[in-house]
Order: structure tokens, then C-alpha cells, then sequence
């Protein structure tokens, strides 16, 4: 009978003092937090009136909208890099907040409270903050106070100057008879600022069934990547990523042979969310990453492979205008050329995506050097981002994200073709595949001359392109065809939201682009032949390239350079006697050429790139 009753007291006791937590980071775009954080982003000063539904640790929707009701003056950056890692708010959410300042001396403007509010929330349930608050590199007290106010209320204040450490800890609020929680942040009474200055930097919200007397949570530790599959080169950067909450210390190990024996890599704050690693010479096809702390560990969901850095490179070119330059999402990391420039690195470090996009750009501004503008266009061709700069540094696929600008200027769906047909002509003439993506919906108006524009390079775009066209419209317009819908449109009626931007990379991702352009790659770098199989690294080359063959070889090899007009250009013998040979550039220019390599009667030619 004891053991029934404390089997009932345990489950009593779990459910009783169920607690979920939920982190939010206030600052700006290019200081968000990964994994399952609610980061709130202004962009303008002033900013109030910005909501999000709030999700938990675990992904979930709480069912609390969060909304900005009381704006700050902005956006500070000069938090800590490297607050304690027993907190749980990494270095991407300390080190930058809102602030405001009560006084106007600073920018002509006051900001006497800065605060949000919390609606949907269970009236029996309680509300707990840990608040933080970091501003480096001052001496004066900036103390703010931060009050909650609902059913019950309570105050804590913080000082955030030179904060690595301290958090202020509101327990226990509930709710108001509407389900309601108010956040205000002010100066604090011990504040010595001139300005009045006060900073709202991370939030942890705790929500319980019962009261709680501590914010500690526990420690939680989980390897993002690498997690298998993956293919790195000896000596190239990468980033191990995870999620940890109040880890101080955490070890990173690596390992060539599935996890039988262990090297040490690093000992690095667990806040720190990643590591830059240096990738070991270590050539293995079961490699593993193992992450610990608090008791803790994290290991790789499957092998992964390391090779030899032979100077490989799959190199994909963007251009294009503002979708592809990352405008529309509030994160620019999740903006579609963002997101597959990640995928693809993570997956083989020998991936390389160059994006030449830059918003307001027309085919215009992409087309060839030297094309000549017609009169009456107010365009420029922009030579450092334009097809002629794809083909300049040896892109191997490109892609063509050019959404709305030329409908928007008017420009007639003939001359658009036009310069689509400039475009692609120099890529095939380079022997470089190109894909373009399909106009998407613009909110146009009344001007149905623009729109019906829109429509009619939606169409020959397919026309012209066939299966390299990307699809960047389905889905995405109103019924009229005139606008983005609202749950895709980022506010201006012109540019898609992150939901959106997920949408085009996965599209972007099921073209394939990526394996054609390394079948491509890996057809002219080694092939079956009746010679000996080799590799050529690095290619492009500047003034020497090494050829390693698979096997060894004993006799005379000719090494013969022709140029794009079919002429040897230069014509030398070496006499082999292991697997190596050394070729060394002479009187050759920049530019594209075909290596022939006979040894008897055995003859192979790849293309090379000279620097």
C-alpha cells in the first residue's frame, strides 16, 4: 500500500507542477536566436503594435499572443557577448535589446515606458520572468525597473551596465479577469544616466500550475548539427550548432571511427550556441561530433565523411533583385538564398553559393557588360553583379531571380525576353546551365497595364524556360492576381514574408540544381577513361595545379592546353614515375582552356579555369 501511495504522490506532484517555458529575444534582425525562440524584431523607432503568438521551448503554441503596446526609442547592440552559461540566454539574445530614455537631450525623443502585454493566458495558471539585460562599455548605473501587472503585480530592477550575470526575477503573476498580463520597463531609481536610458534585453517566462520560488531551469543540451550524412573537406571551417539552456561549460569532441575513440576540440560556454571548428585531417567516412555539459550529451544521429580539400568547388551564382538580396523576411536568414546557401554548405563544404542579387534591379541592370542601354531607360548595367560577373568567377550553375521590378517599370514583356535572351546566351556560350524563376504577385493597383505585364512573363517565362524555370508565383497571389496574400505578404504589398521565403527554397531545393551542378562538376574534374583515373586541384588555377592519379604511373605523360578556339596554346612531357605530377603555369591569361593528357595512346581532356 506505500508503494501505491507514493506512486500516486509522484504522478500528483508531476502534474501539480507542470512548468513550461517560453524565451523571448528583443533586438533586431541580424542578432535573432535559433531553435525555438520568439525573437521580436523592430525595424523603425517608435515601433509599438507589433504581435506574435508565442511558442514554448518545445516548438508549441502556448495560445499567449505577445503584443509591443508601449514602444521604445530602438535598438541597442552593445550587450555582452558572453554572458554565464549557467543563464539560459545565449550570446545572441544578450547582446542586443530595445531601449528607451526619458530624456530628450539624446534624439529629440522620449520614451518615458517601454512595455508589452500578454493576452490568451489561463487565468489559474501563473506567470513567472526572468528578465535580462545587458549594455557594455559604461560606467554610469543605468538600473531599469520592470513592473508586471495583472490579477496580482510585482517590480524587480536590474542594472544592465556591464551585465554578464544578473537577471531580475518577477514571480507568480496572474493573470487579469481578460486573460492579461502588462510588462513595463523604466528607469530605476538608482539610475545615474543622464539620458534616463533603460534596455529590455531577454525574457524567460515561466507558466506553472502552481506557484514556484526559483527560475533555474533544468539544464537541456541538443546537437543541431552536423547530424549525419554530411561531407566536409580537410581544413575548412564549419559550424557546429546546438540548443543549450544553463549549461556553463561544454565540451566538443570529435571522433573518426564511429565513436570508438574521442578527441577533444574545444571547451567553450554552452550560451555560445556554436563553435567555429577547423574540419581535422582526418580522412574518414565515420566521423561523429559529441557535445556535453551538465551531465549531458549529444552525439551525431549518423556518421558523417571527411575528404581530402583537393580545391573542389560547386559554385551556384545569384541574380537578381530584392527577394533574392533577402528583403521581406525579418530574419534575413530566412530568406530563400540564405537558407539554401546553409543547406548546401552544411551538406558538402565543396558548395559555394555567390549572391550577386541586389533590390531595385531590372534584367537591365544583369545584362552583359557593355550591352548598350536603350534611350529612355534609366538603367545601368552593374558589372559587379551581373551575368558577365557570374561567368567572371566561374559560377557553375546560376540562377535568375528577377520577381517584379521590370512589370513595375513598365517594361514591355518583349524587351524583358530580350534581355533574358542576352542573358542566357552568355551562360550557354560559357557552358554554364542557368534557371529562372517565374515572376511572383506584386500588389499593383489600379495599373492593370503593370499587371497584365506580370501575367504575360509569368507565362513565357515557362515558354521560354521550360523545366528551368523555378516556380516563385503558385500559391503566393490573391484570387485577382493583383497582390501577394496577406499571409505571405510582408507588409508592403512587394515583398513575401519568411512563410513565403521557406516556400521558395523549398522549391528551389526540389529543382535539383545543386546535384546537376556537381554532376556537371564531377564530369569534367575525374572520368573513367582509358587513362588512369586522377584528380585536378585546385581548379581554377593561378599558377600551379597538381594532378594526382589513382594509381601510379611509370613513363612519359603530354600535358597539352587548348584554347575556346580549338588551338594548342602550350605543349609540355613529364616523365612520371609515382602518382603525382606538377603542372605549373607559364605565359597563359585569365580565362577558360582544355588540359589534354596522353600517356601512349590513352587520352583524356578536362576543362580547367586559369586565374
Amino acid at each position: 500500500m506505500k508503494r501505491i501511495l507514493l506512486y500516486l504522490f509522484v504522478i500528483f506532484s508531476a502534474f501539480t507542477y507542470a512548468q513550461e517555458y517560453a524565451y523571448l529575444d528583443f533586438g533586431n534582425s541580424s542578432n535573432t536566436t535559433d531553435g525555438n525562440w520568439n525573437n521580436v524584431i523592430v525595424s523603425t523607432q517608435n515601433e509599438e503594435g507589433l504581435t506574435l503568438n508565442v511558442i514554448n521551448s518545445n516548438g508549441t503554441d502556448t495560445g499567449v499572443v505577445f503584443t509591443l503596446s508601449d514602444s521604445f526609442d530602438h535598438i541597442n547592440g552593445n550587450g555582452t557577448t558572453a554572458p554565464n552559461g549557467a543563464l539560459p540566454f545565449p550570446a545572441s539574445a544578450s547582446r542586443d535589446s530595445f531601449f528607451g530614455a526619458t530624456d530628450p537631450g539624446f534624439n529629440n525623443n522620449v520614451n518615458i515606458t517601454g512595455g508589452f502585454t500578454l493576452s490568451g493566458l489561463d487565468p489559474v495558471k501563473y506567470y513567472s520572468f526572468s528578465v535580462f539585460s545587458s549594455r557594455t562599455g559604461v560606467s554610469d548605473n543605468r538600473e531599469t525597473l520592470y513592473s508586471v501587472v495583472g490579477a496580482t503585480s510585482s517590480s524587480q530592477a536590474l542594472n544592465p551596465a556591464n551585465n554578464t550575470t544578473n537577471t531580475a526575477d518577477i514571480l507568480n503573476i496572474q493573470p487579469n479577469g481578460s486573460g492579461e498580463i502588462t510588462f513595463q520597463a523604466e528607469p530605476g531609481p538608482n539610475n545615474t544616466n543622464g539620458f534616463g536610458f533603460y534596455y529590455l534585453g531577454a525574457i524567460q517566462l515561466i507558466i506553472s500550475d502552481t506557484p514556484i520560488s526559483d527560475t533555474t531551469p533544468d539544464p537541456e543540451l541538443t546537437l543541431n548539427y552536423p547530424n549525419g550524412g554530411h561531407l566536409w573537406e580537410v581544413n575548412k571551417t564549419v559550424r557546429v550548432k546546438w540548443e543549450s539552456i544553463s549549461v556553463p561549460d561544454m565540451l566538443i569532441e570529435f571522433s573518426s571511427d564511429n565513436g570508438l575513440n574521442w578527441t577533444t576540440i574545444a571547451n567553450v560556454p554552452g550560451s555560445q550556441q556554436y563553435y567555429d571548428m577547423v574540419v581535422p585531417n582526418e580522412i574518414s567516412m565515420d566521423c561523429l561530433i559529441r557535445i556535453s555539459g551538465e551531465g549531458l550529451n549529444d552525439v551525431s544521429e549518423n556518421v558523417f565523411e571527411i575528404i581530402p580539400n583537393e580545391g573542389v568547388i560547386y559554385k551556384i551564382a545569384i541574380l537578381g533583385s530584392s527577394t533574392a538580396a533577402g528583403t521581406g523576411p525579418s530574419d534575413i536568414n530566412e530568406a530563400w538564398a540564405w537558407k539554401y546557401e546553409t543547406y548546401l554548405t552544411e551538406m558538402d563544404t565543396r558548395y559555394k553559393v555567390e549572391n550577386l542579387a541586389l533590390g531595385g534591379f531590372a534584367t537591365y541592370n544583369v545584362l552583359p557588360t557593355g550591352t548598350p542601354i536603350p534611350s529612355g531607360i534609366n538603367r545601368t548595367v552593374d558589372v559587379q553583379r551581373n551575368i558577365t560577373k557570374a561567368i567572371d568567377i566561374q559560377a557553375n550553375g546560376i540562377i535568375v531571380n528577377l520577381p517584379s521590378n521590370d512589370a513595375a517599370s513598365g517594361y514591355p514583356v518583349a524587351d524583358q525576353l530580350y534581355n533574358y535572351g542576352l542573358i542566357s546566351t552568355d551562360a550557354a556560350n560559357a557552358e554554364i546551365p542557368m534557371w529562372v524563376t517565374t515572376p511572383q504577385p506584386r500588389n499593383f493597383g489600379s495599373n492593370t497595364t503593370n499587371l497584365n505585364i506580370q501575367l504575360d512573363m509569368l507565362t513565357e517565362t515557362y515558354n521560354v524556360f521550360g523545366d528551368e524555370t523555378i516556380d516563385f508565383w503558385t500559391g503566393f497571389g490573391q484570387s485577382d492576381d493583383n497582390g501577394i496574400l496577406p499571409e505571405y505578404d510582408s507588409g508592403d504589398g512587394v515583398h513575401m514574408n519568411s512563410d513565403a521565403h521557406q516556400i521558395l527554397y523549398e522549391r528551389v531545393i526540389g529543382m535539383d540544381i545543386h546535384t546537376q551542378v556537381k554532376s556537371a562538376v564531377d564530369a569534367l574534374s575525374v572520368e573513367d577513361n582509358e587513362i588512369a583515373r586522377f584528380t585536378l586541384f585546385p581548379n581554377p588555377i593561378s599558377q600551379q595545379a597538381t594532378l594526382k592519379f589513382n594509381e601510379y604511373i611509370n613513363g612519359n605523360i603530354n600535358i597539352s592546353i587548348i584554347d575556346i578556339l580549338g588551338q594548342v596554346v602550350e605543349n609540355r612531357n613529364y616523365e612520371v614515375s609515382s602518382q603525382t605530377v606538377i603542372w605549373e603555369r607559364q605565359e597563359l591569361s585569365s580565362g577558360a582552356y582544355f588540359m589534354r593528357i596522353s600517356n601512349a595512346s590513352k587520352i583524356y581532356t578536362i576543362k580547367i579555369f586559369i586565374n
